[in-house]
């Protein structure tokens, strides 16, 4: 058989078992959505806690900073003054490569420096600066952009002015308020600069040229409370660089980048990339000018984002193992069901020259068209029962609680590939299987069973009851859970405690699989020994007879429901437990009724 005669039994025999093929994807869809709703749920977590968490670090004043707030800093009060020559080549990397190397949405940014402190007098004094006593300490520096965000109260923002022998300045509200300083008024800053040997009078000429306040002081531009922002007398960035700084030596005291970045689409895949392209950044910036810092960052809580989300994924797979193996062992048990029908189909093929692996790639066609359905509504689910657990109260407990973003990531679609890769695994494994009958050994099937299936022949059954007893002992001997006794009282931390109830349930479900057809058989001849009815015994007899047939129903009607008790058992213990702990740690001396 060529491709396309592949291609178009595949689909033939895909319609002809409509309802089975429904079945599959069902199941299929269940794996994928059930696999890829743990990175999806996670991820979603984790970063909604991250948020918060940066959210909540305060900065200057109180205030909570944007939680993808970047601030590189250079202090001159510990490193010494540096010059504008020094300035402009980090600034020049920091503005215009930085953002574009994070790799993040820019929301807003800006540029913060300043001079060191100055003595301010009324200019009519200027004559007796030695004898009298300042107005005030106050420093000159310039905020990039700053005009977008303060609403000048009185008088009219400055500008460069280089005919002038007054520079005009921008003073806070707040400023004004305490000093009385008016607009229109000069006033002189004078400050001593020491240059090597040489000590340098800086005596500057400044007029109020407007007062100011901030229009939103929780706005992100904000990389400081603006109240710290009082006693700075801001320039534009040209009057700094032209007029201000060749009066001094070292006239950048302090020197600030600040930039928010949009991380709403921070995902656990992209943070390695992230934090990888921050140290690059942080050592470039450290070449230009050294003990230029980070000091405002999300990468901390990055670090613990990413491994936090990793140790809930895999703590949620393995609590979701006994689940997943069901849903894998259905899409099995379907998978032989379609087979058995095709049994003889098979064997006819087989007779006129079909080979072995046609008929496992007419299978694999099959699985992979089933696949790929099941992939789409799996991803679509998966999201689904994300933002669902994140409602999640308590056990089947659900409430109204800040929804999660959850976005379908591509880790959580690499997940969803090897779920169904897992899953067409085990519904090839009846094909690969049935795909070495002859016409001559399905005529022997057909009269009769002829093998167990594989976990009663090699035993499994009974050897899994070895780690099931041997799990029982270790935690007969280690006490009850954690959170009854002594420790952190965090149950999840030992997987133990829910692995040993599952693989038990599993081993006894087995092992009461393997003796079931003995019990019918006994009950066929105590039936004709005693009640004598014909159509009991022959009913007995035939499930005895032919237990391959209804095995894998019955196992899966077993587990499931084994599962399904044990689990809300637990769950249920988890939360009474919960609850009387949260009452003992904030107990009171009363009860009201």
């Amino acid at each position: 058989m060529n491709l396309i005669s592949v291609i178009l039994v595949a689909l033939k025999r895909l319609w002809n078992n409509k309802g089975l093929t429904l079945c599959s994807i069902v199941g299929l869809t269940t794996a994928v959505a059930l696999i890829s709703s743990v990175p999806l749920y996670t991820d979603a977590a984790n970063f909604q806690v991250l948020k918060q968490r940066l959210s909540r670090a305060e900065g200057d004043g109180g205030r909570p900073r944007p939680a993808f707030a970047f601030m590189y800093r250079y202090i001159g009060a510990w490193h010494g003054a540096i010059e504008m020559d020094d300035y402009a080549p980090v600034n020049e990397y920091l503005t215009r490569s930085v953002p574009g190397l994070i790799g993040l949405p820019l929301e807003t940014s800006t540029r913060h420096v300043k001079t060191d402190n100055f003595s301010l007098f009324p200019a009519a004094d200027a004559s007796y600066i030695g004898i009298r006593q300042p107005l005030g300490w106050v420093s000159l520096g310039f905020i990039q952009d700053v005009e977008q965000h303060i609403h000048v109260v009185d008088g009219e923002f400055p500008t460069l002015d280089m005919e002038s022998d007054v520079i005009s300045v921008l003073v806070s509200q707040a400023f004004s308020n305490e000093t009385g300083v008016q607009v229109g008024e000069d006033y002189v800053v004078f400050r001593r600069d020491d240059s090597g040997d040489q000590v340098r009078q800086v005596q500057i000429t400044l007029r109020i040229g407007g007062i100011w306040e901030p229009i939103d002081a929780s706005h992100p531009f904000w990389f400081y409370n603006p109240d710290t922002m009082n006693s700075v007398f801001l320039v534009p960035e040209e009057t700094f660089r032209l007029r201000l700084a060749p009066q001094m030596c070292g006239e950048i005291y302090a020197a600030i980048w600040y930039m928010v970045f949009d991380g709403d689409h921070v995902r656990t895949d992209d943070v390695p990339g992230l934090l990888g392209r921050v140290r690059y950044a942080n050592t470039r910036v450290s070449a230009l000018l050294p003990n230029t810092t980070l000091d405002v960052s999300p990468v901390d809580a990055l670090e613990n984002y990413r491994w936090t989300t990793f140790v809930m994924t895999i703590v949620l797979y393995v609590f979701a193992a006994p689940i997943l193996g069901l849903v894998l062992y259905f899409i099995g048990m379907i998978s032989g069901m379609v087979v058995e029908r095709q049994r003889g189909e098979i064997a006819i093929l087989k007779s006129r020259g079909a080979g072995d692996l046609q008929m496992v790639g007419i299978y694999a066609l099959e699985g992979t068209l089933i696949g790929l359905i099941g992939l789409g509504f799996g991803l679509l689910a998966g999201r689904y029962l994300a933002g669902v657990m994140g409602n999640t109260i308590s056990f089947l407990t659900f409430g109204e609680r800040q929804p999660l973003h959850v976005l379908v990531t591509p880790r959580a679609v690499r997940f969803a590939l090897v779920g169904v890769a897992v899953g067409m695994l085990a519904s090839l494994w009846p094909a690969m299987r049935a795909a070495r009958l002859t016409i001559v050994t399905y005529k022997h099937e057909r009269a009769r069973d002829m093998e167990r299936p594989l976990w009663q022949r090699y035993f499994l059954d009974l050897l899994l009851l070895i780690p099931a007893g041997y799990g029982y002992y270790v935690l007969s001997n280690r006490g009850t859970i954690a959170i009854l006794g002594g420790g952190n009282g965090d149950p999840f931390q030992d997987p133990l405690l829910f692995l040993v109830p599952s693989v038990t349930i599993l081993a006894i479900s087995l092992l009461f699989i393997r003796f079931f057809p003995l019990l019918m058989e006994f009950l066929a001849w105590a039936t004709g020994q005693t009640v004598q009815a014909v159509a009991v015994v022959l009913a007995l007899r035939q499930l005895a007879r032919v237990s391959r047939q209804y095995t894998g129903a019955l196992l899966l009607l077993v587990l499931t429901l084994s599962l399904a008790t044990f689990t809300a058992s637990m769950a249920r213990t988890l939360d009474e437990s919960l609850i009387h702990r949260m009452y003992y740690r904030t107990g009171s001396d009363y009860m009201l009724v």
